[in-house]
């Protein structure tokens, strides 16, 4: 499963921690809702954060839940410094190459180059925000650590290579073709949003 699939998964079950960490995604903070999560296909690691997470009423008078959410590429000693507090969450997500990604409804938009934090930075921590005493989180931050790095070493161990990893791209297009066919009558209600910005009012 690529990370697109996942960030998918993650749309799908976004309050659903238990399922989420069936497929390599952990959530490291959890407030109100789950916020920030931590993502890799085999040794390759994300940090995923929720951008926007609410039900909106579009523009032909429909109501739909929209969810947004930000991917940054990282590595495991980036993930643990963050998590041990010696870097705040805006530097984190704001490390490596980013994008976002974005569901309405049942439409899936496509991933979105954001080419400098300034572009979201509205929708994530300031500057300062920390894994400490001062951040309330839901999720045993030590115990979530302890199950990545230990994930990694058996990466590590099998000393896994790009040429390595097998593409399953045609079985995801036969899949998604599929899956358009069967969903197409749901999509009219969303035709007139062409991207997920489009949408402004809150219900």
């Amino acid at each position: 499963m690529n990370i697109d699939k996942k960030v998918e998964n993650i749309f799908s079950n976004m309050s659903n921690i238990e399922i989420l960490n069936t497929y390599s995604c952990r959530t490291l903070l959890d407030i109100s809702e789950p916020l920030l999560f931590v993502l890799n296909v085999l040794n390759q690691y994300y940090l995923a954060y929720t951008l926007q997470n609410r039900t909106a009423l579009l523009r032909n008078g429909t109501k739909a839940d929209v969810v947004e959410v930000l991917i940054v590429n990282s590595t495991v000693p980036k993930i643990k410094m963050l998590l041990e507090g010696q870097m705040d969450i805006r530097d984190a997500l704001s490390s490596g190459n980013m994008y976002r990604m974005g569901k309405v409804g049942n439409k899936t938009f496509p991933k979105k180059e954001v080419h400098n934090v300034s572009e979201v930075e509205s929708k994530i921590p300031k500057i300062g925000v920390r894994f400490d005493n001062t951040l309330p989180n839901k999720i045993n931050v030590k115990k979530a650590l302890r199950f990545i790095e230990s994930e990694a070493k058996v990466y590590a161990s099998f000393a896994i290579r790009e040429e390595n990893i097998y593409s399953d791209e045609v079985i995801q297009i036969e899949v998604e073709s599929f899956g358009d066919a069967k969903n197409n009558f749901q999509k009219e209600n969303y035709f007139n949003v062409k991207n997920i910005e489009d949408i402004r009012i809150e219900v």
